[in-house]
């Protein structure tokens, strides 16, 4: 018999600084729309984006597991 086991899967987390306001804006991809938050300190918007994946999955309780890959873009 296979067993099936759940493989976490890693999310990319694009940032950007929000130049016409000051701080950043950040965007996550993912199935079934996605996520985007902002924030004054990098700091902040890895903050903002966990709490916003969080309420993401409540929707989605087969995603056990997930991992974000933070990447900040300058443009």
């Amino acid at each position: 018999m296979v067993k099936s086991v759940a493989v976490p899967k890693t999310f990319t987390v694009i940032i950007r600084p929000a130049e016409d306001v000051g701080g950043y804006w950040a965007k996550c991809d993912m199935p079934n729309g996605g996520c985007v938050t902002q924030g004054d300190t990098l700091q902040e918007i890895q903050k903002n984006m966990i709490e916003a994946m969080e309420l993401y999955f409540e929707d989605y309780p087969e995603a056990e597991e997930y991992f974000l890959n933070f990447e900040v873009h300058n443009a």
